[in-house]
């Protein structure tokens, strides 16, 4: 009977990015949130910076979230002609 482990599948994310060649991701003004969006613009990821995130209100992440995922669509839109 063999002990083998079985290799484990790759996380949602990184399955996303194998389905998805092109993520176009930006942050905010202040390095609190990164985002990746497709081609098209539809956000995939987000990531927050958690040495930051105790030290702001939620109002101001939800302006960072808003702000880093209009960047993302923005820059997508540039880079792929939409």
């Amino acid at each position: 009977m063999s002990m083998e482990k079985e290799p484990e599948s790759p996380p949602p994310l990184a399955r996303r990015r194998q389905h998805e060649q092109r993520i176009t991701v930006a942050q905010d003004d202040w390095g609190l949130v990164e985002v990746g969006v497709t081609r098209g613009g539809e956000l995939v990821e987000v990531a927050i910076n958690t040495a930051l995130v105790d030290h702001v209100r939620p109002v101001d992440l939800a302006e960072a979230m808003l702000q880093a995922a209009r960047a993302a669509q923005h820059r997508a839109s540039d880079l792929h002609g939409g």
